[in-house]
């Protein structure tokens, strides 16, 4: 599971450069923003955080079998900005 924690190597993972999450509510709910947090670069044992994400979009699903969600919104996570950091539902 996904659990926040700011220690360095803590984190989930993606192989390579791009990968995908879905996660599954108990419930519908109709999202007003998302938020993204990585460690900072000064708790980066390298002094960066190339490791970051950086392009990614949101997509919202009826049902896990549905193959095409609706598009919530595409973003860009900024390193240089803060750990946290929240972006407004587009759509």
């Amino acid at each position: 599971s996904v659990q926040p924690d700011m220690y360095p190597g803590n984190c989930w993972a993606f192989k390579g450069s791009q990968g995908y999450l879905v996660v599954k509510l108990s419930m519908k709910i109709y999202p007003t923003a998302f938020t993204l947090e990585h460690i900072p670069k000064t708790l980066s044992p390298t002094g960066n955080i190339t490791s970051a994400p950086r392009n990614f979009a949101v997509y919202g699903l009826d049902d896990e079998y549905q193959e095409e969600g609706r598009l919530l919104g595409e973003y860009v996570y900024d390193q240089d900005g803060e750990p946290l950091q929240m972006f407004p539902v587009m759509v």
